[in-house]
């Protein structure tokens, strides 16, 4: 069953990796909310975004989010959470899932994805979860004959949290690829992705951020702070992490995010000047890295799961939005060296071996231990609203002319 009601017809229908309770608990800061959120801004006059998100056990939603979080924040023009010019379509099934294996209600979802109506039919949509490929023919965007663009996030080929589907992650992927209208990229390592599917179509188009949310003013107190902000778990190198703290007792080091994998609390919890905060909804991050002296990128970088492959340690072939972040409020960035760091025409990025980390962050705490703010000029191109725009000129080229810049 779902909770779809007669609506006005959208200019966009968005099909987001997870949907709107992930948006509401967490704050609008992945990709595919970044995008989201713009493309409700940019058409909102018009009709504006239904994000269609991912069907969700029944059984499990009584008693509310079954991936947990705190409740969302109200936004100017919405619902509680909900951006300013977006629609939620949001799903529920009594199909179950299954708790040995979570990851497989990627495909035991996809035949949940709710029908539309079928005055949406011409409704272009763009779509980041590939597994609504394998949806019924009355759901599947890419088979209704709309326009539909293909936006990659991460590889999921060789993302070890889906190793366990890695055979219907494939045919996810080749049902999408061989409809989607257009394919965009987030980074070197997805447009070799698409490109093994046949589509040398793709379009590179990187992560960014928005400038105008971000204060370059510090507000570090005390030691010198080098903050990570995003997921804990198998992309972080734990040994380089633990071993910088160590050999620099007097640096204070933040980590704001969840922890994905648990072997990964213990090591972290136990160092005395490492702080674990927990998740930290993304309204928070300004001020949050108004705190940092330093923006840390720690990510493993290695050989690929698959033999000649992309997706070294913990690379999974996607672009680093923190980076961006980190810039955009004034941070000098620290960053092992993960695919694009060095191609994304953003200044004040030191780039290193994750066991010379120490030495640099060394050299900055006796110096300071205040670090110099270093505004950064994020290029337009580098930025959401460019990146949605560019979207929509995908789905349709008229859109871009109607909402001027």
């Amino acid at each position: 069953m779902h909770t779809h009601r007669a609506t006005p017809t959208p200019a966009v229908l968005a099909y987001p990796m997870h949907g709107q309770t992930k948006f509401t608990t967490e704050g609008y800061r992945t990709r595919d909310a970044h995008l989201v959120e713009w493309l409700g801004h940019l058409t909102g006059d018009r009709g504006g975004v239904a994000v269609v998100s991912r069907p969700e056990p029944a059984v499990l939603a009584v008693g509310g989010s079954w991936r947990g979080g705190r409740p969302g924040r109200r936004r100017p023009g919405g619902p509680p959470g909900v951006a300013a010019g977006t629609r939620p379509i949001e799903t529920t099934t009594w199909r179950l899932p299954d708790p040995r294996d979570r990851r497989r209600w990627w495909v035991r979802s996809a035949d949940a994805y709710p029908g539309l109506p079928h005055a949406w039919r011409d409704v272009p949509a763009v779509v980041w979860n590939p597994f609504t490929a394998l949806a019924l023919p009355h759901a599947n965007p890419f088979v209704t004959g709309r326009t539909t663009v293909l936006d990659l996030l991460d590889d999921w080929t060789v993302h070890h949290a889906f190793a366990g589907i890695r055979p219907e992650v494939e045919r996810a992927y080749a049902a999408a690829f061989a409809s989607a209208c257009q394919v965009t990229a987030n980074a070197e390592g997805t447009v070799e992705l698409a490109r093994r599917f046949g589509r040398d179509d793709v379009v590179l188009l990187p992560n960014g951020c928005d400038p105008e949310r971000f204060d370059s003013t510090s507000a570090a107190t005390g030691p010198l702070t080098v903050g990570y902000v995003g997921k804990i778990g198998r992309r972080l190198d734990l040994g380089g992490i633990v071993a910088c703290a160590e050999a620099e007792p007097d640096v204070r080091f933040v980590f704001a995010g969840p922890v994905l994998d648990r072997e990964y609390h213990p090591p972290l919890a136990t160092l005395p000047n490492v702080t674990l905060l927990g998740d930290v909804h993304y309204d928070d991050v300004p001020a949050l890295l108004r705190t940092f002296d330093v923006g840390w990128v720690p990510h493993r970088v290695g050989s690929g799961e698959r033999a000649g492959g992309r997706g070294g340690g913990g690379e999974v072939g996607g672009d680093i939005i923190k980076t961006y972040e980190y810039r955009a409020a004034g941070l000098p960035v620290l960053t092992t060296p993960v695919d694009g760091c060095d191609r994304r025409g953003l200044d004040e990025v030191a780039v290193l071996p994750i066991d010379r980390h120490a030495e640099r962050i060394g050299a900055l705490s006796r110096s300071g231990p205040r670090v110099a703010r270093r505004p950064a000029a994020i290029p337009r191109e580098a930025t959401w609203r460019l990146k949605a725009e560019t979207v929509l000129g995908a789905l349709a080229p008229a859109t871009v002319a109607r909402n001027p810049r």
